[in-house]
């Protein structure tokens, strides 16, 4: 687990490194309505991502027994469901296009859904080497597509492409992964399927592909809405924003979870073991999330002034909320992997139902009013989320109710402390580069200090694992 940590963390990290400066290069290049396009096709291609997974993946993995039959299935249903879709939002691009009523959209959906195939290819190849824990292949197929597209992207925006660009920049990223993973990892499934591998498979996964459905119509619901309701600048700050906060969360949660999932599944049935590693888990992720992430809302002005320019300047208040939003992301996700690791599909499923309904009401209300109060709005679902599926976690571990939570509450605190000291004393500092490393600084100093004095045991946990990775 501690060698997959290492290139999981390889991958993550160096992925979400780089696309942090294309996006800060790339943005300083082009304009919020052209990130407002591509985020109107996005709404559309995220959710017919989802089945092209189909919860077959994580289903997989949970499987103790799997065969390759198994990966047989799951590659030729993963391909078929890829072309189905990408031949359905091609017959229904023109539609898309009068719906936002931007004719241009109509040869953007043909083009960015080209990355359905893709996905639908990747799947299997992914399972097999997350199973395997094997990361490093991972990481350096990831980072040397990320490296190329971005190049791409930039040399057709320095050309004035514009919106283009970013489409250059996204179907090379996911065509070049798929390349990679296809012809390097040294293995193919066999074409082969199997109606009781589906059946099997299915039962288990179909759970699952309902729940990221749910999840991924509530996400890109964001998109729709803005991108109906305001303008396409408005939804190219959204999109901007999100790629600052909720990008970089779900990227080092994929790293965090990608190899806690595999390895909790074997301890599906030791509950005590599963909330001990729960509880790890817990202090890591804020160690990690907590100064990455309200330093970020801290350091939400210099960053967009000195890295984005001005023109940006909106997006501010969004990333500052958004930023202490999408902390508790990652601890949403590990509570709702409870559930899969016990089996307990349907119980996922039905508690992605009852947060997602509540983000509904919550976004419709938020709505008659400005991205600032949106904002407000997702920090709220994202509230009541970690409170519903840490509670029920707890129930399904025996634990007492909330118990993983209280875990958080003095850093919760101390963050929340350094953030007001942090709004006080910057308000003494007019030069913005000044700003920006003046508070840089500040976090840096402020989390050592708590480290040193209040997470000794954490951080000589962490040390062990590193210097002895078999305990």
């Amino acid at each position: 687990m501690a060698k997959g940590f290492f290139w999981s963390a390889i991958d993550r990290f160096a992925v979400v490194a780089v696309q942090i400066l294309i996006e800060i290069v790339l943005a300083r290049l082009l304009l919020p309505a052209d990130y407002g396009l591509i985020g109107m096709v996005a709404v559309f291609i995220g959710i017919a991502q989802v089945f092209t997974d189909g919860g077959f993946m994580n289903a997989l993995i949970q499987k103790q027994d799997r065969s390759e039959d198994d990966y047989g299935t799951v590659f030729i249903t993963g391909l078929v469901t890829g072309l189905i879709l990408y031949l359905v939002m091609y017959v229904s691009a023109p539609f898309i296009a009068d719906f936002y009523q931007v004719d241009v959209l109509t040869l953007l959906v043909r083009i960015l859904s080209l990355n359905i195939i893709f996905n639908s290819l990747t799947t299997v190849f992914r399972t097999r080497l997350t199973v395997e824990m094997n990361f490093k292949r991972q990481a350096v197929f990831s980072l040397l597509s990320i490296i190329i597209s971005g190049v791409l992207g930039y040399i057709f925006a320095i050309k004035g492409a514009g919106v283009w660009s970013l489409v250059v920049q996204l179907v090379s990223f996911y065509g070049l992964n798929t390349l990679f993973l296809m012809t390097g990892t040294g293995w193919f499934p066999v074409l082969r399927f199997s109606k009781s591998s589906f059946s099997n498979l299915f039962g288990f996964g179909s759970r699952l592909l309902l729940a990221s459905l749910v999840q991924a119509i509530y996400m890109n619901l964001y998109n729709l809405l803005i991108g109906k309701i305001f303008r396409q600048t408005e939804l190219g700050i959204y999109q901007k924003s999100t790629q600052f906060t909720l990008y970089p969360a779900s990227m080092l949660t994929n790293m965090i979870q990608r190899v806690m999932f595999p390895y909790l599944s074997g301890f599906q049935d030791d509950n005590e073991k599963l909330s001990e590693l729960n509880r790890q888990y817990y202090n890591v992720v804020a160690m990690i999330f907590f100064p990455l992430f309200f330093g970020l809302s801290m350091l939400a002005e210099p960053f967009v002034r000195i890295f984005l320019t001005d023109t940006w300047i909106a997006a501010v208040p969004v990333i500052k909320i958004l930023s202490i939003a999408f902390l508790f992301y990652p601890l949403i996700n590990i509570n709702m992997y409870v559930f899969q690791i016990k089996g307990l599909s349907g119980r996922f499923l039905s508690i992605e139902l009852l947060t997602k309904l509540s983000g509904i009401i919550i976004l419709i209300i938020s709505l008659k009013f400005n991205m600032v109060i949106i904002a407000l709005g997702i920090l709220l679902q994202m509230i009541i989320q970690l409170l519903i599926c840490s509670f029920f976690a707890d129930k399904v571990l025996n634990n007492k109710p909330l118990s993983q939570l209280k875990v958080l509450i003095p850093m919760f605190v101390f963050s929340v402390v350094i953030m007001l000291l942090h709004e006080y004393l910057s308000g003494f500092i007019s030069m913005v580069w000044l700003k920006f490393v003046a508070g840089l600084l500040f976090v840096i100093a402020s989390y050592s200090i708590y480290y040193f004095i209040f997470m000794k045991q954490v951080l000589k946990m962490l040390l062990n694992v590193i210097k002895n990775p078999k305990i």
